[in-house]
């Protein structure tokens, strides 16, 4: 039996490294992203065992689409990746309407349009929900409010949500990583006076002295969403500097 994810903001960092990941491990992966172009040509690269809906997540029409188009290919379910995300360094009082519409809409609007449009496939495979989320939303940061009030819901939105389908066998867990090498964070530190100085010192102010890689965290993902996996549900897992999972 051939199991199947989604996979959310899949064209880039940690999506790209689960789309690949679980490819490479024998699953079919239905894509979700903005960039048509980049999902067609990770249609060519894999092959027969992936489908693309080229969409905003914000919208929910995109997560009904993606989980149809993923039961219509592969006839089911077993695991759902809410990945995209958005991020802002901006004090509040810089924070214009717009941009929180845009961070609410994709760090938590989204996760929950997915869960309303996964759920009943996640309920007939007994699968798993995962929620990459940050460890910001566990433990803050300073200059970007908005983003880490959105990160914090979505722990506590896969909190919650464990609790509702915990009864159906669903497991739902939030991944919460530290930085992660990925070209939203390296856009970031180009943008600073000196992005080597920025880049550098974001590696050094993590634990291990780097940051996290795509691939360990989509090592972790692949775990969560293995149905051999013993995990507690409900529980977020945070990835401070790099992990991988065994």
């Amino acid at each position: 039996m051939r199991r199947v994810a989604l996979v959310t903001g899949a064209t880039r960092g940690i999506g790209r490294a689960c789309v690949e990941l679980f490819s490479a491990r024998g699953w079919s992966v239905a894509m979700v992203a903005r960039d048509s172009h980049e999902l067609a040509r990770l249609e060519g690269l894999l092959g027969e065992g992936c489908v693309a809906v080229a969409g905003d997540v914000a919208d929910p029409a995109v997560s009904v689409a993606a989980v149809q188009a993923a039961v219509g290919r592969f006839g089911r379910l077993d695991a759902a990746v809410g990945n995209a995300g958005v991020t802002l360094a901006r004090p509040i009082e810089e924070t214009s309407e717009p941009e929180l519409d845009r961070l609410i809409g994709v760090n938590l609007k989204a996760l929950v349009f997915l869960a309303q449009a996964a759920g009943d496939a996640l309920r007939e495979t007994r699968g798993s929900y995962v929620v990459v989320a940050s460890n910001k939303g566990l433990v803050g940061q300073r200059g970007s409010p908005a983003y880490v009030a959105t990160k914090g819901a979505a722990v506590q939105l896969a909190r919650a949500l464990a609790l509702d389908w915990a009864e159906h066998g669903v497991r739902v867990n939030a991944l919460c990583p530290g930085l992660v090498d990925t070209a939203m964070l390296r856009s970031f530190a180009d943008a600073q006076p000196d992005p080597a100085r920025a880049w550098n010192r974001l590696a050094r102010e993590q634990p291990l002295g780097r940051l996290a890689l795509p691939r360990e965290c989509a090592e972790a993902v692949l775990w969560l969403a293995s149905p051999a996996s013993s995990f507690v549900s409900g529980v977020a897992l945070p990835l401070d500097g790099g992990f991988t999972a065994q």
